[in-house]
This record gives C-alpha cells, structure tokens and sequence, in this order.
C-alpha cells in the first residue's frame, strides 16, 4: 500500500507534528564517534522538551484510567525529568547533558508511539 491511499490514524493535533518529533528524536539517538557540541545538544534538548509537554498535553492518553497504569508511570518519569531542578545548567558536565537529552529523547518516543497507537485503535 503507497502512502497517498493509507489512511492517517493518528489523532489529529495541528500543534503536533509525529515527523517532526521523529527527525528530532532520530538527531538525539543517532550514533556518534563523541559528545557533540554543547550548542548542538542544547538546542536538541530545547526543542525534544518542548515536543514532550506537547505530546504530553494531548489529554488523550486514558492515564486516569484503572487499566492504563503503565500511562500513569510514564508521566511520573517525565514530569520528573522535565523538573527544573534536573535540567543541564551551564555547570553540567557535557557528558551528562548529553546524557539528559538522550534520555529525553527516549521519553519523546514513548510518547509519540503512545500518541500514534491511540489514532490507531481509538482508545
């Protein structure tokens, strides 16, 4: 099937572009000889922080729901992480603000397919 004639199933949210996240998610877990440079991660960590509050805005995720514990425990690991308190300042070692974004990434992903499995079975 060519992508003209499969339907879209995600939910639609003009302020949430899956592509976009993707290439963003794709930038922070890509391999690499070494740590990039400081600008690069935290430009990449700005904007994968801003497509998690999206994602997790979306207010569709079912997370007040008896069966949707798993829902529940990945918004704890991300309002956690998203805490001022554990985002890199300019004293952050770079190691572990690449480390951070990483792991940003990781919790945008999780998201987005969350995000995109609930256009698919409308849950």
């Amino acid at each position: 099937m060519n992508s003209s004639t499969a339907p879209d199933v995600r939910p639609r949210d003009p302020g949430i572009d899956v592509d976009v996240i993707a290439d963003a998610i794709e930038h922070a877990r890509a391999d690499r000889a070494g740590v990039p440079p400081r600008s690069v991660v935290n430009a990449g960590t700005d904007e994968l922080v801003t497509h998690l509050r999206k994602l997790m805005s979306a207010d569709e995720y079912g997370h007040d729901e008896p069966d949707r514990g798993a829902v529940r425990l990945l918004f704890r690991a991300a309002y956690r992480h998203l805490d001022v308190a554990v985002r890199p300042d300019a004293a952050t070692p770079d190691l572990a603000a690449y480390a951070y974004w990483r792991t940003v990434a990781s919790l945008a992903a999780a998201f987005r397919d969350l995000y995109c499995e609930l256009g698919r079975d409308g849950k």
